[in-house]
This record gives structure tokens, sequence and C-alpha cells, in this order.
């Protein structure tokens, strides 16, 4: 028995260690892969730099206008994208609770007349961070860093574990994650088998498109971080049943 891990590649090395320190097996089955964009970064001073992903400024760290942004300070959406602004080298950091809504609500407070920042973003994007801080006066330069392309098809042996029935359980951490893991089972023929499954999910959004697919047993993380999700699998596989964070149909 071992979880899915469907974050891509690099994620999902951290993912797999957290969860061999509280004994629990993996099998990863990458479902989107990250690669990088070339948008252009517009010329200009800026107040801050807003990060809504590690991936983002692991991406922006490789460009050349980072030794002039690393010198303003950085408003990251959680901690794990804040230790990779201090990687890039930024060392004025603040971070928000984990979600896009959290990471416009401090740059509201923090930000108390119109300023300018650069988001270093996704092609997709959860929210609108752009649209949540125009009305407040600020003007956000979105710049497209890297996209997150799907995978063909799941691993054979994350298809050889929900076809025997021998997930413990599958980890959605986004929902674009739980969007194309869906996709590739029900191409891989595997929708009864991943209904039959238990999931986890990072937050009732990410949660919402296994709800749809009539998933039966779904536990949803209190709080939108690793540690949260993971407390609500420890109690998925404990009880088998609702309680607390976790939802089942």
């Amino acid at each position: 028995m071992a979880v899915l891990v469907l974050r891509p590649e690099r994620a999902a090395r951290r993912t797999v260690e957290s969860l061999g320190a509280i004994g629990l097996d993996a099998i990863v089955s990458p479902v989107l892969a990250i690669e990088p964009l070339d948008g252009p970064i517009p010329q200009g001073a800026y107040d801050a730099v807003l990060a809504t992903s590690a991936n983002g400024l692991r991406k922006l760290k490789e460009r050349p206008e980072i030794y002039e942004l690393i010198r303003g300070p950085l408003m990251a959406v959680g901690d794990r994208t804040a230790d990779a602004g201090r990687e890039a080298g930024f060392t004025a950091i603040e971070v928000a609770e984990g979600d896009g809504r959290s990471l416009a609500a401090a740059v509201v407070a923090r930000f108390r007349t119109p300023s300018r920042f650069l988001h270093a973003a996704g092609a997709d994007r959860a929210f609108d961070l752009k649209a949540a801080l125009e009305p407040h006066g600020h003007a956000v330069e979105v710049v497209e860093l890297y996209r997150a392309a799907p995978a063909s098809r799941l691993s054979p042996e994350a298809e050889d574990a929900l076809r025997g029935g021998e997930a413990t359980a599958v980890l959605h951490h986004s929902r674009r994650i739980a969007e194309t893991f869906l996709s590739l089972a029900e191409s891989a023929g595997l929708s009864d088998a991943v209904r039959a499954a238990p999931h986890a999910a990072l937050a009732l959004r990410v949660a919402e498109p296994l709800f749809a697919a009539n998933c039966r047993t779904i536990a949803v993380a209190e709080r939108p971080d690793e540690p949260a999700l993971f407390d609500a699998l420890t109690r998925l596989i404990g009880t088998g049943s609702q309680s607390g964070g976790e939802r089942s149909k």
C-alpha cells in the first residue's frame, strides 16, 4: 500500500521525503511538468515582488533582472515560496497564509499608498492577484515565467496501484493536479478505481473536481499547506470515514 503523489517531480521528491518521515510509502506519478516561459519583465522600479509559487521564483532567479529585484521586498504566498525566495537572494520577505487571498490581504495591509508590483507567476493561476489589488490603486505587472504541462499518462506503478486497490490515498496539491489526474485516469479506464480510492486535497477548491467525479472518500485540509494536508491524510487513513476536515460522499 502506498500514497500516490502527483506533484511535479521536484516538489514530489520533497513530499515523498515527508511521507517517509511519518512511515508512509509513496508512488510518484507527476501529472504536470514545469516548463519555463520567456515572458518579458517590464522595465522600471517595483515596490515589491509578489510570488504565488516557488516555481515562479526559481525561474525568476535565472533572469538577469533578479539582481535588482532582490534589493526590494518579497511578498510570498507561503513558507515554501518564501524558502525559494531566500534561495533566489531576497532578504526582506513577508509570508502570507498559503493562498492568493491571504497574499492580497497582506499586500493591502502593508502598502497603504498606490504601489507597483511584479507578480512572478505561472501561466495557470487559481487566483487573480492583479484584479484583487488594482481596486486599491496598485499596479501589478504579471510576468508568466513557467507553465505546468500535463503528462500523457499516469505512471505504470500508479495505474497498477489504482487497478489493484493498493493506493492508501491520492494526494492533490492543486485543482489543476486533481483535474489532470481525473482526465488521465479516465483515459486509462480507471475511473471506477479512482472513485473507490481515498483522496486528500489541499483545499475545498482543490477537492471540487473530485466531488464532481463522485469520488467516495475525500479529506480536505483545514489550511492550504502541506502539514495540514498530511493531517487530513493521517485522519483519512486512521478512520476511513468523515472526521474534522474530512468530507465523504
